[in-house]
């Protein structure tokens, strides 16, 4: 579904290091993209069958009220906007590289927020290669703005979005930081799956073992996108190799978000009380 709506471009390299593709529109989304879209947004915050069995014996204005209250990121100020910006970005990304680069995405991270309102800490995004054995390990640091034509600061840097993005993924390399694996691990264990966690502890305890890749995924609105982050990012020196950037360009990128939200309660009131 999402190939009716966004296709890859590869684009020619930044810098020796750099590969950069390039995810663009071909057509604007249609009604059944977003509905794809939004079942996929509310089920990476909660199993619709768990909904289901929450809901069995309560009405459709109680799961309306649960959505709001624990669910879905709120309106009430900025910071809570861009974490719902931010968690939408981190959805479409799971897709894009499901979807076109055929990596498995072994965890949602929002369906284990404790604060509706927050984002989860750790690497925005964990994948590896499909298969029975695990090899490939890839690690993203994921990035949504309606705007990049002004620098940021983060204290005590001025730069663009792109060297904020590459600065924090390399931090994470730093240190040990396998906590992804580490909690899949210890979910598996939970259920019982002691082969699929040890799949995922090998990977705690054996971090070198593995191939590893890099990738700042960034997903701007195409109106106001700024080629000048590509330069500051191409000037860094070799921190991360080998290290991928994906450009994602959406047209009215903050009114598809708002619009995926509102579909994103309707798709979880539909699964829950379908209509006769």
């Amino acid at each position: 579904m999402i190939d009716k709506w966004l296709i890859p471009a590869s684009c020619s390299p930044l810098h020796r290091l750099y590969g950069q593709i390039n995810i663009v529109e071909i057509a604007a989304p249609s009604d059944d993209v977003k509905d794809h879209l939004s079942k996929e947004i509310i089920s990476s915050y909660r199993h619709l069958e768990h909904l289901k069995i929450n809901f069995a014996t309560k009405n459709e204005a109680d799961l309306r009220k649960y959505i709001k209250e624990y669910v879905l990121p709120s309106d009430k100020n900025q910071i809570t906007k861009n974490v719902r910006q931010g968690d939408f970005s981190e959805v479409l990304a799971s897709l894009i590289v499901s979807f076109f680069q055929g990596k498995i995405v072994p965890l949602k991270k929002m369906k284990w927020k404790f604060n509706k309102d927050r984002s989860v800490f750790s690497t925005d995004m964990f994948a590896h290669n499909d298969g029975d054995v695990i090899s490939d390990l890839y690690y993203y640091e994921i990035k949504s703005r309606l705007s990049t034509k002004n620098k940021e600061t983060v204290k005590p840097l001025t730069a663009y979005i792109t060297v904020h993005a590459h600065n924090s993924l390399l931090k994470d390399q730093q240190q040990p930081n396998e906590a992804i694996a580490d909690f899949l691990n210890r979910y598996y264990l939970e259920f019982g799956d002691q082969a699929s966690a040890a799949k995922y502890f090998d990977i705690v305890m054996n971090p070198g073992d593995y191939n590893k890749g890099f990738e700042l995924f960034f997903i701007i609105e195409s109106t106001k996108f700024n080629t000048a982050i590509l330069d500051d990012l191409e000037n860094l020196p070799p921190g991360l190799s080998p290290l991928n950037v994906t450009i994602v360009l959406i047209k009215d990128l903050a009114k598809l978000i708002l619009d995926l939200k509102d579909r994103a309660i309707e798709q979880a009131v539909n699964e829950v009380f379908p209509k006769p």
